[in-house]
């Protein structure tokens, strides 16, 4: 079936949410479209495997935490089972999309693995996800910040960015990376440090999310804010005819514009850095 990478509820959130209506995904600014990309994957019995711990995170987690809630939230089972869920479809679909060209041979066999035991997971066969662990990071707005490279638009992308990736430091470590709003989804493909990671990793039966106590390595903060940097400039090439399509939607539906969290998240980057930084629209 053409099933979705990231789940669809993600993208209905985020069309929903927004002020005009539509979707614009980064490397295609000019493009309004739906829904979110799908891929062939699964059968109808897997999606609606899938679909058990998709309903359980969407409404325990997702959609609390990108209304801003400020929650603790227990989690059953599910979590993981989403969790990885998430982490082995993106990793099918750029494997089959780029064959990891950029990973040493090492780290790739080890992706492969990765993939492999997270299936037996998923269909449980096996008990846990062994060293290929899932870790979850909720996001909030940024009010201040001590670095001169911190892009005009971070809080557009910590609060409103779906995105991807599978990423090598060509040495020890690698993970899927995987974005949904205010929430950020790590499977480590291999970790080499597990102990500068704390408050993230997802537990097999049970587990609190939103406790507001993480530490994080700091590569991975100049990782955060080099996707907000690329997504920027992938916008920047966003047509005068497009950038009036949006204008054009906001004034049609004003109350609805400025009520919408696309709008608040550009009303953070322009009390962040001026008003100059609301001009680079997205939906």
């Amino acid at each position: 079936m053409q099933s979705h990478i990231i789940p669809s509820f993600v993208f209905k959130w985020l069309k929903e949410s927004s002020g005009t209506g539509f979707i614009r995904f980064g490397r295609s600014p000019n493009l309004r479209v739906q829904d979110g990309p799908t891929y062939y994957l699964l059968c109808s019995d897997c999606e609606e495997l899938f679909n058990a711990s998709e309903t359980q995170f969407a409404n325990s987690i997702f959609h609390p935490c990108n209304e801003g809630k400020i929650v603790s939230v227990f989690y059953g089972d599910w979590m993981l089972k989403f969790a990885v869920s998430v982490s082995w479809r993106v990793l099918n679909f750029i494997i089959d999309d780029t064959n990891l060209s950029s990973f040493p041979q090492g780290l790739k066999e080890q992706a492969f693995n990765a993939l492999s035991h997270w299936k037996s997971f998923l269909l449980s066969q096996a008990p846990h996800p062994a060293q290929f662990e899932q870790h979850m990071l909720p996001l909030g707005s940024v009010k201040s910040f001590n670095s001169i490279k911190m892009p005009t638009n971070i809080n557009r992308y910590f609060l409103r960015a779906v995105d991807t990736d599978v990423v090598s430091d060509g040495n020890k470590n690698a993970f899927v990376y995987s974005k949904m709003g205010r929430i950020v989804l790590v499977g480590f493909i291999q970790i080499s440090h597990p102990e500068r990671w704390k408050g993230t990793k997802l537990h097999l039966r049970k587990g609190i999310l939103g406790t507001g106590h993480y530490s994080l390595p700091s590569n991975f903060g100049d990782y955060l804010i080099k996707r907000a940097r690329d997504l920027k400039k992938y916008q920047s090439s966003l047509s005068q005819e497009q950038k009036q399509k949006i204008a054009e939607s906001y004034a049609k539906e004003k109350e609805k514009g400025i009520n919408s969290e696309s709008f608040k998240a550009m009303e953070h980057d322009a009390n962040l850095f001026g008003r100059e930084a609301i001009f680079e629209e997205e939906e």
